[in-house]
């Protein structure tokens, strides 16, 4: 019998080897949100090794988000998305190396902004796109 976590990270494989594009990025984005949470938990315990292991995890988020802009499809919203990815990293940084949750709080409703409004924009898109022909039917009946 496997364990609820191996179960959970096949889950979580599956998910992500299936998601599109846009739903990888809503899922670093809530991971992002994930790892901010525990780390204030564990700045609120004093847990050192947690906190920067959890900033770490947050910060290689970030990191992967800016490697994925396209600045020539983007333009100047991918942009000012690596310029709000480079001052997020840089306040992940300045809460790690002070062991401060004072930057960690403070971008936090940023970050929770920036997920709501992409997951507005995928809503918007799907709703937009055209709708798939129906599939056609077997008549076994015959």
């Amino acid at each position: 019998m496997s364990s609820p976590y191996n179960q959970n990270t096949a889950y979580r494989k599956t998910q992500v080897e299936t998601a599109s594009p846009e739903a990888l990025i809503l899922m670093l984005y809530d991971g992002a949100l994930r790892f901010m949470s525990q780390a204030e938990i564990a700045f609120e315990e004093k847990n050192i090794e947690q906190i920067s292991n959890l900033l770490l995890r947050v910060q290689a988020i970030f990191a992967e988000l800016m490697s994925a802009l396209d600045k020539e499809k983007g333009g100047e919203i991918a942009v000012n998305l690596e310029r709000l990815y480079v001052f997020f990293l840089e306040k992940l940084g300045d809460a790690n190396m002070k062991k401060d949750p004072i930057p960690l709080v403070e971008i936090k409703p940023l970050v929770q902004n920036l997920r709501n409004t992409w997951e507005m924009a995928m809503q918007k898109h799907q709703n937009s796109a055209p709708a798939l022909p129906p599939r056609p039917r077997l008549n076994v009946a015959g």
